[in-house]
């Protein structure tokens, strides 16, 4: 129903509520039109009002309204005795599945959601609600076994297959995650989530080449989408067949040009061919998709420093830092952007804010100290060293790494002394 239907539904209550004034059935119908609406509290107005009955329509409706006033108990209490009307009932197995899920009940949710899949063995969704139930539970062998013994009854359940493959995936047992795939696939060879996950599986336990063969069985059955290009590719990238790679990750985006994490992919590789400039075309068409992906960002920073771009590069780790304030990289390297184009007071600058969002951040401490040093601004960065040394000691050998200058510097030396443990 559109929205502007509302005013019509709701003129016609108002006029059978002149004519029927008493009835039951037209309150609870008005109850779950509000309902529909989203006006919880006056679906609630109403039925409140209503004698209490057996009417099963009621008694749903009523228990609906309480599951989304998130008075869970009250609403398990409605629907186990609708459950009672209506033992095989398959939507009220399932809403109540949903309800001890929400009070963190796993056990009696799990208990449900197994006679939902014995009574609707072919709906996915039920499947796929028992196993992450039993995996926030932390109790994946139930699962298992509820699997193996129903699959002990239907041996040709292909789906069964499946999500026994799914929770072997689960518990990293990949051997027999492809096992059970591979059973799945013999009843149904055209069940596409098999082969893929089957993908997975194989990719996981460092059979790449594998991997990518399976993926390629799938184009017998549907012409292949973007994401298993991009899949395939990464398989390559695994090899390190770079330009194979790439080819997939170009037939991901000619089949989707809005996939970013491909665009993104495309310039990593180029820019670890030293093609900076096709690098940079390619991180522009991902930071177009999604300008506010922080490693597409960052990438976007090292590519425009390496063209001389520093404006560019600058533009993008401010953006990094409205995001992540807490980016210790980020702030780093831009900050040795600055340095090494000779921007040494802006450098500082940048730290000196680092710093104050970050005050107990050590790599930042020693930081700011080397350029305060390099800026012969000696009693600043002796303090700002001195932070650093009492936040973590043995960062300091890694601070006379990157600046060896600073080696014999015995006002460094002394404050070593006095922290050594």
């Amino acid at each position: 129903m559109k929205k502007k239907n509302e005013k019509k539904i709701q003129y016609a209550f108002n006029l059978y509520e002149k004519i029927y004034p008493f009835s039951q059935q037209l309150k609870i119908k008005k109850a779950q039109y509000l309902l529909f609406f989203d006006k919880v509290l006056d679906a609630y107005e109403i039925l409140k009002d209503i004698p209490s009955s057996n009417n099963e329509e009621y008694l749903f409706t009523l228990a609906s309204v309480y599951s989304r006033l998130n008075k869970n108990k009250e609403s398990i209490r409605i629907f186990e005795k609708l459950l009672n009307l209506n033992n095989d009932s398959i939507e009220i197995l399932s809403i109540l599945a949903n309800e001890y899920h929400k009070i963190d009940n796993y056990s009696k949710s799990a208990d449900l959601l197994e006679k939902l899949i014995i009574t609707n063995k072919c709906n996915e969704i039920n499947w796929y609600s028992y196993i992450i139930n039993c995996e926030i539970s932390k109790d994946l062998n139930r699962s298992l076994s509820f699997v193996k013994n129903y699959l002990y009854s239907k041996p040709y359940d292909h789906l069964a297959w499946f999500f026994l493959g799914i929770l072997y995936q689960r518990m990293d047992n990949h051997s027999n995650a492809i096992d059970s795939f591979d059973f799945s696939i013999c009843i149904k060879e055209d069940h596409i989530p098999a082969y893929t996950n089957k993908a997975e599986s194989l990719s996981e336990i460092g059979y790449y080449q594998k991997a990518v063969d399976i993926y390629k069985e799938t184009f017998r059955f549907e012409d292949p989408k973007a994401i298993t290009y991009f899949e395939i590719g990464e398989l390559y990238n695994k090899m390190d067949n770079l330009n194979k790679a790439k080819a997939y990750y170009y037939k991901c985006v000619k089949k989707d040009e809005y996939f970013a994490e491909a665009w993104y992919t495309l310039a990593l590789i180029l820019d670890l061919q030293d093609l900076t400039l096709e690098a940079s075309y390619h991180i522009n068409k991902a930071i177009d998709i999604n300008s506010s992906n922080i490693d597409y960002l960052f990438t976007y920073a090292k590519i425009n420093e390496k063209i001389g771009c520093i404006n560019e590069a600058e533009i993008a780790y401010n953006k990094i830092l409205e995001i992540d304030k807490l980016d210790t990289e980020s702030w780093i390297d831009y900050s040795n952007l600055l340095y090494k184009n000779n921007y040494i007071i802006k450098a500082i600058k940048v730290l000196k804010k680092g710093v104050k969002l970050n005050p107990k951040n050590p790599e930042l401490l020693y930081r700011l100290s080397a350029y305060l040093l390099k800026s012969r601004n000696q009693n600043q960065a002796l303090s700002y060293f001195e932070k650093a040394l009492s936040i973590d000691y043995d960062l300091h050998i890694e601070f006379f790494r990157n600046f060896p200058d600073f080696k014999e510097d015995k006002n460094l030396l002394n404050l070593l002394t006095k922290f050594k443990k």
